[in-house]
C-alpha cells in the first residue's frame, strides 16, 4: 500500500499534462491566476473612488453647511458678497484625506472654504445725518480652484484627481433623487427631448438642496446630465427670444411656442440668434457649465403663460 504522501503526487501528475512546456504553463496559471483576481477586484474600484468620492450624504452636507456659512459672512449692506461652491472643498477633502471622510469635521471644511475667498477692498453705507455718519464694510474676491491648490501645494497628481471628481455635479451626494426611473427613456410627443440619447436626469424639477450654496429652493426646471459640447436640440417649432448671457442661467436660448417657452442653459456656446424661426429638432446650441452650475449639464425648462411646468410631463 502507497504511502499516503506518494499518493498525493501521484494523484497531482495524473492531472499534469505529458510534456514539459505544458507543466511550466500550468504551474504559472495557478500562481498568477490568484494575483489577476486581486488585481480584478482591487484595482478596478480605485479608479472609481478616485472619481466619486465615498461621503454619506450626511458628510456632504457637511461641506454644504460650511460653503454657505463663509458666503454669508461675506455680504454686506452695500455688497452681494461672493459664494463659495461646496464641491471643490469636497473634491479637495476627497483627495487630503484619501477618501477617508471619517477624519472630516465642519471646521476642517469652514476653514477649507475661508480659504476660496479673500479680501479686495471695502464699502461704506451712509446714513442721512448731517454730517452723514459712515460705516464701512469689507469686499470679497473669490479665489481661484488653482490659487487654493497652490497654497495646499498639491502636486499634479493631486490635482488631476481633485479636477476629475468636479467633472461631474456632485449634488447626487445629498441624497437627492431625480423623479424618473434608472433607464428611464422619454417618450417624444408634442416636444422633442433636447439631448436625444442622454436622458440621466441629475436634479429634477420641484423642491431641492441648491447645488451652489446649500439649502432648500425650488428648481425650475430639470439638469440633464449632457457632457460638456453635446448638441441640444429644440424642442418644437418657435420663434428664439432670447440667445445670450442670462445671468446664473449662463449662456441661455429661450424658444417660444406659442403659449409656451423652452428653456436652455448653462450654455458652452450659442447656435441661433434672437428673432431666428426653428424647427423641432435643429440644434441651437451646445451644453456647458455657463453661470450659477457646479459641472457640465443641460438645464431644460418649460414655461406656459410664464409658469415653469415639470418638463418630464411632457414625455411620459
Amino acid at each position: 500500500m502507497a504511502a499516503p504522501g506518494g499518493l498525493v503526487v501521484r494523484v497531482v501528475l495524473a492531472f499534469l499534462p505529458e510534456k514539459p512546456e505544458k507543466v511550466l504553463l500550468w504551474v504559472l496559471a495557478i500562481l498568477f491566476a490568484p494575483v489577476a483576481l486581486l488585481v480584478f477586484f482591487f484595482a478596478g474600484p480605485i479608479t472609481i473612488w478616485e472619481r466619486v468620492p465615498i461621503v454619506t450624504p450626511s458628510q456632504a452636507q457637511m461641506y454644504v453647511d460650511a460653503a454657505k456659512k463663509v458666503s454669508d459672512s461675506t455680504k454686506s449692506p452695500c455688497d452681494p458678497g461672493v459664494t463659495v461652491d461646496w464641491q471643490p472643498l469636497l473634491a479637495i477633502d476627497a483627495v487630503r484625506l484619501d477618501q477617508d471622510f471619517r477624519k472630516a469635521s465642519p471646521g476642517r471644511a469652514e476653514d477649507l472654504a475661508w480659504m476660496f475667498i479673500e479680501k479686495s477692498g471695502s464699502c461704506q453705507v451712509c446714513d442721512d445725518g448731517d454730517p452723514p455718519s459712515c460705516t464701512s464694510y469689507p469686499t470679497y474676491r473669490l479665489r481661484s480652484l488653482d490659487e487654493v491648490l497652490d497654497d495646499l501645494r498639491f502636486n499634479a497628481k493631486q490635482r488631476e484627481k481633485v479636477k476629475n471628481i468636479l467633472q461631474v455635479d456632485l449634488s447626487f451626494l445629498l441624497g437627492v433623487e431625480p423623479d424618473v426611473p434608472s433607464g428611464w427613456t422619454p417618450v417624444e410627443g408634442s416636444l422633442k427631448w433636447p439631448t436625444p440619447g442622454i436622458n440621466t436626469i441629475t436634479s429634477p424639477f420641484g423642491y431641492r438642496v441648491d447645488p451652489v450654496e446649500g439649502g432648500g429652493n425650488f428648481h425650475t426646471g430639470v439638469d440633464i446630465a449632457a457632457p460638456m459640447g453635446t448638441p441640444v436640440h429644440a424642442a418644437a417649432d418657435g420663434i428664439v427670444v432670447v440667445a445670450g448671457w442670462m445671468g446664473n442661467f449662463g449662456y441661455a436660448v429661450y424658444i417660444e411656442h406659442g403659449d409656451m417657452v423652452t428653456i436652455y442653459a448653462h450654455l458652452s456656446k450659442i447656435a441661433v440668434q434672437r428673432g431666428q424661426q426653428v424647427k423641432a429638432g435643429d440644434v441651437i446650441a451646445y451644453s456647458g457649465s455657463t453661470g450659477k452650475s457646479t459641472g457640465p449639464h443641460l438645464h431644460f425648462e418649460v414655461r406656459i403663460h410664464n409658469q415653469p411646468v415639470n418638463p418630464i410631463d411632457y414625455f411620459k
